[in-house]
């Protein structure tokens, strides 16, 4: 059986988005983890999950409302699975 990402390219895509969501300090503007891309940080954006500001290594983003409403939903549900 083969794994199910290689028929579903989507999903690497929205792991890194996950990931960059995730390790937002709250809603202030912070800079990205290392290793994020700026693709990433505009797939985020295109979404409605961040704003970004900034020159290109001083970039910096924070949740939307609509971003950080989806990390505390996903949280939930992670917790809610641990169980």
């Amino acid at each position: 059986m083969q794994p199910r990402c290689m028929h579903q390219p989507w999903r690497k895509k929205i792991i890194k988005i996950m990931v960059l969501l995730h390790s937002a300090d709250g809603v202030a503007w912070q800079s990205p983890p290392k290793g994020t891309s700026l693709k990433t940080l505009s797939e985020a954006e295109e979404q409605g999950f961040i704003l970004i500001r900034g020159e290109f290594q001083k970039r910096q983003f924070r949740l939307t409302e609509l971003g950080s409403d989806y990390v505390e939903r996903d949280k939930r549900r992670l917790e809610a699975r641990r169980r």
